[in-house]
């Protein structure tokens, strides 16, 4: 592809985006899509990236296309929220616009007034296009991140970035790579995989969607281990704007019961209560204050409107309407957090070991009292799911 050609198509006004729906998987409705170029000619034929992107990044000319598509995806984010402002949009970019030094500054004054939302923008990063290690890409991101937008690992496969570099990174969410998602429904070893992905995103306090999803085993499937977003053609192939205003006015449902987030809010319930035990015992037997720092440093999020658990809870309240259980679970789960910041001011204080066994008894149990409630919730939910 010549590049003369690009440019001219470019000038033209002759690249426009399409999207593809992506799924919340705890409603299973459309709650964004990804913006996706094409290259419209003036007799109607459409040329896909891969005919003629590389030969832009070749060239050096990736970051004009960039300039000129930014305010694209800014107009067509803001039509979808004045829909619902709930719904995101995401971009994707290239390592080359980390170089541009013209790229953070056209990003800012690009939706400088023009997103109510600004973290409703992703954009999304490959991680084959760039060294994680690399300072300068880094700086970017968080530059990126501190104008309020959100910032996007796609293609994940654990087989470039380091997890290490993921506690690095500002992610707000990964997307795993389409053959890793089509691999699970295929193997013992692949869906174990895909399964360990999806909880690790969720220990990083990281949404996690899959792209590919083809068929109905493969969404059920990946619904049922806990991933939050999804994205395939079994939801909708990529369509122009109006297309996806029609489809989201439909409201099209592809819910399954999110039985595998069910299953990590208990993972996390279990690990914040040992995460806080432990380290309430380390403080209170430790002397050094550097070792009580770090240890207060380790812990998770104390406050329990902000915790991982939360955002589960929360998430699935539009299910449970009106539902006993889930609404105690609600007070217990802010009981259990009391009692948990109280242990922590008792071991600081270095208070009477008796006391702080008393405190650990009630913790637990309180914890065992949640637990049950979880599991009558998802009884409920399970007959109701199949009568």
């Amino acid at each position: 592809m010549k590049i003369s050609k690009i440019a001219k198509a470019l000038v033209n006004d002759e690249f426009i985006f399409y999207y593809q729906p992506i799924i919340s998987l705890f409603s299973g409705k459309i709650c964004g899509a990804e913006s996706l170029i094409r290259w419209k000619k003036s007799d109607g034929t459409i040329i896909y990236p891969k005919d003629f992107i590389p030969a832009a990044e070749e060239k050096g000319f990736i970051t004009e296309i960039t300039h000129h598509m930014l305010p694209k995806v800014v107009k067509g984010l803001e039509t979808l929220n004045q829909i619902d402002d709930s719904l995101f949009v995401s971009l994707n970019v290239s390592p080359q616009d980390f170089s541009d030094k013209e790229f953070l500054d056209t990003l800012q004054n690009t939706i400088s007034g023009k997103l109510q939302k600004r973290e409703n923008l992703f954009i999304e990063i490959t991680e084959t296009s760039f060294l994680p290690s690399d300072p300068h890409t880094q700086k970017v991101l968080h530059e990126i991140t501190e104008q309020g937008l959100s910032v996007v690992l796609n293609d994940f496969t654990a087989g470039y970035t380091t997890f290490s570099t993921l506690t690095q990174l500002p992610l707000s969410a990964i997307k795993i790579a389409m053959e890793v998602t089509q691999r699970a429904p295929l193997s013992r070893m692949d869906f174990r995989l895909f399964r360990h992905l999806v909880s690790m995103a969720n220990q990083l306090h990281l949404s996690i969607i899959a792209e590919g999803v083809e068929d109905y085993e493969t969404h059920s499937l990946i619904a049922g281990v806990g991933c939050s977003h999804a994205q395939g053609y079994y939801y909708a192939r990529p369509m122009p704007l109006d297309n996806l205003i029609q489809l989201v006015n439909k409201s099209p449902d592809w819910l399954e019961y999110p039985f595998g987030l069910e299953y990590l809010a208990q993972f996390d319930h279990i690990d914040f209560r040992r995460d806080v035990i432990r380290a309430s015992l380390m403080i209170y037997k430790q002397q050094e204050m550097e070792l009580k720092e770090r240890a207060l440093a380790r812990l998770p999020e104390l406050n329990h409107e902000k915790c991982r658990f939360w955002v589960w809870y929360k998430n699935i309240e539009p299910l449970n309407k009106g539902n006993h259980s889930y609404q105690q679970l609600g007070v217990e789960h802010q009981a259990f957090h009391a009692i948990a910041n109280l242990l922590l001011e008792k071991s600081l204080a270095h208070a009477n070991w008796t006391e702080i066994e008393r405190i650990i008894v009630e913790f637990s149990n309180k914890s065992k009292r949640m637990m049950s409630l979880i599991q009558d919730l998802e009884i409920e939910k399970l007959k109701n799911y199949f009568s």
